[in-house]
């Protein structure tokens, strides 16, 4: 008989095959496997890992009988549609909601077409690297855009606050295809860009043998609406492909897809996002406080933290996006622009970590005009690059300079790669950006001492938290004014992270396969 047997509290000392072998002393003849892992710092002097085992036993120990329920595997049931699809589904964007979408449409036989404007990520890690390393900015393959999407270089964070069954899925197919079985127990899974990277050529490859098939260097450029229901795309101006679906995953980066959405006149609306900048502290600073003693402990690696704060002004502080052991990146898609994000590698083993510092933003702070939140992020970004000197290098503060708070120690070196000029923040943020700021850190020093007063420093601007647009869609994830148009993932304003917008391209994959026949 299969138990799940919960909260089984173990030492730190103990790896994750010790834990197995402990848990068969005490089930003899057992087959166990872990189905969840997670560290409990609750307490610094007596930090421990909680599991939750599968257990197949014939009996267990009185002592876990509590901790036991019988566990019933759930396989879900996929129903093909009868309707008879005429031409390939279209897929546009290789991020994550379009890469998940597209293998689910290949899975079940339905040979979708996936576009993408970037280069492949073989070439395109070729690309952003010589970008970090003082090169030129490649507009159409970059940080945001390419195989792989905006995600492929970051922490690879797999948590979500959504609840949807899908996210199991998904982290199981990022761990199998990237080789790292233990992210499908982690209560915090990150697959590091350097993992990442290998995932999605994996990805790839399944799709192609399912026969589906990516294009790269692939733009779309228009969207053929007749009746009320998509006919076809156009890419890179001249290449017409007809289909009656086309889902539209080009992540919240590809400004021009909302301004061609509009001038077709599909449903947008305005929508909440953040903006702030990245905080970097020596990582063995991060991992002292959550830590105490047992910081820098190899079954721990290093450590994250979640902080928010809601300001007496109205806004919110928060974290987002932390990167333990990580660096700071520019993340730019357009010339003369200053745009930062968070990566990190597997190991997490950099000297520092660094997580986005934002506040939140919404149409009472930029104007009630569709393309006043966009053009909000615009100015901050333009406005960057000409503050720290026109030359890609990003502005950059020290904890003291801007919260008056003198530091018990040295200051972190800024691990932005193409150099930072010292400028104050001021002379970029609105001064209600400014004032929350400095209240959340005053917060974040109480809930985590030494966050503030240890010293950090500060790289701008971080804009792309989220979309700043909604395309619209009804309950058949749908445009309701172009039948056949799924708006899916970040870009569309549905999902927020590798995992969120996966499931989003699932769930459209899923829309599809139910109403049509797979492709003969």
């Amino acid at each position: 008989m299969k138990f799940l047997l919960k909260d089984i509290k173990l030492p730190v000392d103990m790896t994750d095959d010790e834990a197995i072998s402990y848990l068969k002393q005490n089930l003899p003849g057992s087959e166990i496997s872990i189905r969840k892992k997670s560290v409990d710092a609750r307490k610094k002097e007596e930090i421990s890992f909680v599991y939750t085992f599968l257990a197949e036993a014939k009996e267990i120990p009185q002592k876990w009988r509590k901790k036991a329920l019988p566990y019933i595997e759930k396989k879900a049931e996929v129903s093909l549609g009868d309707k008879p699809l005429e031409h390939r589904p279209v897929v546009v964007g290789a991020g994550p909601a379009g890469l998940f979408c597209a293998y689910t449409l290949a899975k079940h036989g339905y040979q979708p077409i996936l576009l993408e404007r970037g280069e492949p990520i073989e070439q395109r890690v070729e690309t952003v690297n010589a970008f970090f390393s003082g090169g030129k900015l490649n507009p159409e393959s970059n940080v945001q855009f390419g195989e792989g999407g905006a995600g492929a270089f970051s922490d690879g964070k797999l948590t979500t606050r959504i609840s949807d069954p899908l996210s199991a899925d998904v982290v199981k197919l990022l761990a199998t295809h990237s080789g790292l079985p233990g992210l499908s127990y982690q209560a915090k899974p990150h697959i590091g860009t350097d993992k990442l990277i290998e995932c999605v050529k994996n990805l790839r490859k399944e799709i192609e043998s399912l026969g589906g098939e990516i294009r790269f260097g692939a733009k779309l450029t228009d969207i053929t609406v007749s009746n009320g229901a998509v006919s076809g795309v156009v890419v890179n101006q001249d290449e017409s492909i007809s289909t009656s679906c086309v889902v539209l995953a080009t992540g919240h980066s590809a400004k021009d897809i909302y301004y061609l959405l509009h001038k077709k006149e599909i449903p947008l609306a305005q929508k909440s996002f953040s903006v702030g900048s990245r905080i970097e502290h020596f990582r063995s600073v991060i991992d002292e406080i959550q830590y105490g003693s047992y910081a820098g402990h190899p079954n721990l690696g290093a450590a994250d933290y979640q902080l928010f704060h809601h300001c007496q002004n109205g806004h919110t502080a928060y974290s987002f996006c932390m990167c333990p052991g990580g660096v700071v990146v520019p993340s730019q898609s357009e010339e003369e622009t200053v745009l930062v994000n968070g990566m990190s590698y597997l190991a997490r083993d950099g000297k520092n970590s660094n997580s986005a510092l934002c506040v939140s933003v919404s149409n009472e702070d930029f104007g009630d005009g569709l393309f006043d939140g966009l053009q909000f992020i615009e100015r901050l970004e333009q406005t960057a690059y000409r503050a720290a000197g026109r030359s890609y290098r990003a502005p950059f503060m020290n904890s003291f300079d801007f919260t008056g708070v003198k530091p018990q120690g040295f200051y972190p070196e800024p691990t932005y790669s193409r150099g930072v000029s010292e400028v104050d923040f001021s002379e970029i943020f609105p001064p209600f950006v400014i004032d929350s700021l400095k209240e959340g850190l005053q917060a974040f020093e109480k809930k985590m001492p030494g966050f503030v007063k240890k010293g950090a420093v500060f790289t701008g601007v971080e804009t792309r938290t989220s979309s700043p647009l909604r395309i619209l869609r009804n309950d058949e994830l749908q445009s309701e004014k172009a039948r056949g148009l799924y708006p899916c993932g970040e870009g569309a304003g549905y999902a927020g992270g590798i995992v969120s917008a996966a499931v989003d391209g699932m769930k459209i994959a899923y829309k599809i396969i139910k109403t049509y026949q797979p492709l003969q």
